[in-house]
């Protein structure tokens, strides 16, 4: 099984979602991001699959449902929040994950109806 470095297997991810064609609302996005994501660490992490383990294994999984929040002046957004990232996908299905260390977008992607999250 093939082990990258978790920023190696970051990149592809976001190469990847980027490459998807546009969400129509917020489960098609979430969706889009969880298997993308699952899709990438199968293949690149040397974990096999077991969110039991997720801090010690050194995989990367999708945000549970109970990380879920509203996002206080934005009705419509979801806030996901991860380890190291935070998800926002709004119902329209656009969506941005940004790295909440160093508060930085890493991607962010429109619905099929061009607007933003924030928008």
């Amino acid at each position: 099984m093939t082990s990258l470095p978790k920023a190696m297997r970051l990149q592809e991810f976001l190469r990847r979602l980027s490459s998807l064609p546009a969400a129509e609302n917020h489960d098609q996005a979430r969706a889009q991001i969880d298997e993308t994501l699952i899709a990438v660490e199968d293949e690149l992490s040397g974990a096999v699959f077991n969110p039991d383990n997720w801090r010690t294994d050194g995989r990367m999984y999708p945000a549970q449902d109970d990380s879920a929040a509203d996002v206080d002046g934005y009705p419509g957004v979801t806030s996901y929040r991860h380890r190291g990232h935070e998800t926002f996908i709004a119902e329209n299905g656009a969506f941005e994950i940004r790295d909440v260390k160093r508060d930085e977008v890493l991607i962010e992607k429109p619905g099929a109806d061009g607007k933003g999250v924030w928008s």
